[in-house]
């Protein structure tokens, strides 16, 4: 299969090939028109003015579709143009000068081997040599002793045009197989990458809900059977297994996040607004992030009432605060590493485009703020 580079350097030779085809053309055959007298000045007019307007004409419909039938043509009249030297070949002209014939075949068998196949390419060579010979034979120009060597340097000129249009088409392929590789590389990267994403939510999903209802237990805070340890310990089961996410689509987050946290012991002091509309992604990670930090004042603050807040900024952003009047802590004491505040809060936040702030101070309680900025308001 064609990549890329190489299908861009096929159509940029095709572009070159017939232009600069098409210029040479014009220029050598006019300006020997203007500065040397043919033997047949009106038929000589007539053969440059169509040639050249057969050029344009060529030109312009191999670069919209490359059609066999221009090629058959361009060869007839290629040939005749060659045939024709005995009227457009000045009477002066000697078999050691350049006619403007010779150049303009010379570029055309070097362009054909930029735009049709090796074996087109071969053959279109081969009877333009043959019919630029004949003709010139014809007109007198030279005789059958110089066949050869003006043969051999035609053939030559062809087969440096094919050796560098190959050239071109390698060093094409060897792009697109680097381009490939690349893509390759960049396609498992980006694959590993959500791969490590999603192990990260499903380590932040087993901390927000199993693990932190473990940990209560272990703390001592369900010392007793408690109906609400098992209604929890359900609810943790479903979310680890992925069925009381909404997938998408936008949800109202406070009855979402009322829902969400009516299990964790501990009192709540609510400051809702009537509704406050969110993506879904947006709603649940609020709602694990305000459950993740009523589950530590439940396992760290000594209370057993906390407040949760839920308000609007004027720039529109959603802010949801959870407080408590309990121990504190000093953050500097907290690591960098887990899912505790820094990997369920703050990288789930941010991975959002939110932002989530934590303030405490030992012995007068402990802020959290979850903010996410609304850029629909």
């Amino acid at each position: 299969m064609t990549g890329p580079a190489e299908r861009e350097l096929n159509r940029l030779g095709l572009f070159y090939a017939v232009v600069i085809r098409a210029v040479v053309a014009a220029l050598c055959s006019l300006v020997s028109w203007a500065t040397a007298t043919p033997r047949d000045f009106l038929l000589a007019t007539l053969i440059i003015l169509a040639f050249n307007a057969w050029n344009v004409f060529f030109a312009v419909r191999m670069l919209r579709r490359q059609e066999p039938w221009l090629l058959v043509v361009d060869l007839l009249v290629i040939t005749g143009v060659c045939l024709a030297q005995v009227w457009t070949a000045a009477p002066e002209m000697h078999v050691d000068r350049v006619s403007w014939v010779l150049v303009a075949t010379s570029i055309i068998v070097v362009a054909y081997q930029f735009h049709s196949s090796v074996l087109v390419g071969a053959v279109a060579a081969l009877v333009i040599l043959a019919a630029y010979l004949t003709g010139g034979v014809l007109a007198k120009l030279q005789d059958w002793t110089l066949v050869v060597p003006i043969g051999s340097w035609m053939a030559i000129e062809a087969v440096l045009g094919r050796g560098l249009y190959i050239l071109v088409r390698r060093g094409g392929r060897a792009a697109d197989r680097e381009f490939e590789r690349g893509e390759q590389v960049r396609r498992e990267s980006a694959v590993a990458t959500a791969r490590r994403a999603d192990e990260r939510e499903y380590l932040a999903a087993l901390h927000d809900t199993a693990s932190a209802t473990l940990l209560m237990v272990g703390a001592g805070v369900a010392s007793r059977q408690e109906s609400w340890l098992s209604e929890q310990a359900a609810r943790d089961l479903e979310v680890i297994q992925g069925h009381t996410d909404p997938a998408d689509g936008e949800v109202d987050l406070v009855p979402m996040l009322r829902h969400v946290v009516e299990h964790v012991p501990v009192r709540i002091e609510w400051h809702l607004q009537d509704s406050v509309t969110l993506p879904a992604v947006v709603a649940v990670a609020l709602c694990r992030g305000a459950r993740e930090a009523l589950t530590n004042v439940v396992r760290h603050a000594g209370v057993d009432v906390a407040e949760v807040s839920v308000a609007r900024t004027a720039a529109g952003a959603v802010q949801v605060w959870i407080r408590d009047r309990g121990k504190g802590f000093e953050l500097a004491t907290i690591s960098g590493h887990g899912y505790g505040v820094t990997g369920s809060l703050v990288e789930r936040m941010a991975r959002l485009g939110g932002q989530a702030v934590v303030t405490s101070t030992p012995g007068r309680g402990t802020e959290v703020m979850l903010e996410w900025p609304d850029a629909r308001a």
